[in-house]
């Protein structure tokens, strides 16, 4: 292989690799996010815990929207179990106007392995839209930042 041919590998390599990190970068949690529900998921945190899980949704509300905290949250199983938050934390300039929310909710391996949905606000937003229970590795704990775990 000539180095002509060699340096052009390696910048077809590299545009390549940046094309890959630009997009997962930038790729939305949700594609399709639901409008009534004033926000949009970032990330959501799966933490082992013994046989159980703690699952945290980071929720960024919509610029000009304000979560209605007399409309319950709840996360619910494809087959319709509904989970309550165990806790939330909310952040903004403003402590009435939240501009993110993270809601905890303690799970069994059951209702883990099964797609789950947040409903706030009227809107509801995927969490999590697979079967199955998600890898974690070595530490326990896991970040993700799309819906596909």
């Amino acid at each position: 292989m000539s180095r002509h041919s060699a340096r052009i590998l390696i910048v077809a390599s590299l545009l390549a690799a940046s094309a890959f990190a630009a997009w997962s970068w930038l790729r939305p949690y949700e594609w399709m996010a639901d409008p009534a529900a004033r926000g949009e998921i970032s990330e959501s945190l799966v933490t082992r815990d013994q046989s159980f899980y703690w699952v945290t949704v980071h929720l960024m509300i919509r610029e000009g929207e304000r979560h209605d905290l007399e409309i319950p949250v709840s996360l619910v199983t494809d087959e319709g179990k509904n989970i309550q938050p165990a806790d939330s934390t909310f952040a903004g300039p403003d402590p009435l106007n939240a501009t993110e929310i993270w809601f905890k909710f303690w799970l069994d391996s059951a209702d883990l392995s099964r797609p789950l949905t947040l409903h706030l606000n009227g809107g509801r937003l995927a969490v999590k839209t697979t079967t199955g229970l998600p890898a974690l590795g070595d530490s326990g704990s896991r970040n993700f930042t799309t819906n596909r775990w």
